[in-house]
């Protein structure tokens, strides 16, 4: 969904409705109805069982599909991504500064570049 000043109120009216979701690349804002994993495969053009042979087993099959997919993820305790696409930072800075999304950001690109290193 793409965010407006209508739709934010709304959003701060019901926060605990809004908080878990991901934001695309392109700033789209999704909710997450069936959990971020399941939410964040969906993305990709591989089935389930494939995309479970794809991510290594030393590593956080949530932080994985986090750099596969370019995503950030929202909740209502944090927000985890990797470096933002302009976009995503202009629909985070409307989300966080409402209430609506949590305001700790956890970038997760370092951790990403040591573990292909390692790798």
């Amino acid at each position: 969904m793409k965010l407006t000043e209508e739709l934010l109120k709304k959003m701060e009216e019901k926060k605990e409705l809004y908080a878990d979701g991901i934001i695309m690349p392109d700033g789209d804002y999704r909710l997450i109805t069936d959990g971020h994993l399941k939410t964040l495969m969906a993305l990709l053009p591989y089935t389930e069982h494939e995309i479970w042979k794809m991510i290594p087993e030393d590593d956080s099959a949530l932080f994985w599909l986090v750099e596969k997919t370019g995503c950030v993820l929202t909740d209502v305790n944090s927000t985890i991504g990797m470096e933002m696409t302009p976009a995503q930072e202009k629909t985070y800075k409307a989300l966080s500064g409402r209430g609506i999304v949590s305001s700790e950001y956890y970038d997760l690109t370092r951790q990403r570049e040591k573990f292909r290193e390692q790798h």
